[in-house]
């Protein structure tokens, strides 16, 4: 079966329940935005390298509107930076990922 999406990193199947524990996954996030906000938030690679671009902004100690303004400059709308931003804080608190 073809892999659509994602990092392409996964089986398919295989992250059913959750991603590891202590491990960020900029995939699982980029499903928390489609999630959240719909396919109008963009396509699910574009929002996972947002995702990762957003972690490591936030690993770096850059604070959340410097991340915003990054995503910004990159192309993401307002409101999609923002849900990707509280999507990748929502995930590291879920999955006690270390970094921000």
């Amino acid at each position: 079966m073809r892999h659509w999406g994602g990092s392409g990193r996964y089986v398919e199947g295989e992250r059913v329940f959750a991603p590891p524990a202590g491990s960020f996954d900029p995939d699982w996030v980029a499903a928390i935005v489609l999630e959240r906000s719909g396919p109008a938030a963009g396509e699910r690679v574009a929002l996972a390298a947002a995702a990762q671009r957003a972690w490591d902004g936030r690993c770096a100690g850059q604070e959340p509107a410097q991340v915003l303004a990054a995503l910004a400059g990159q192309g993401l709308g307002a409101a999609t930076a923002a849900a990707v931003l509280r999507a990748a804080e929502d995930f590291a608190r879920a999955y006690g990922v270390d970094g921000a």
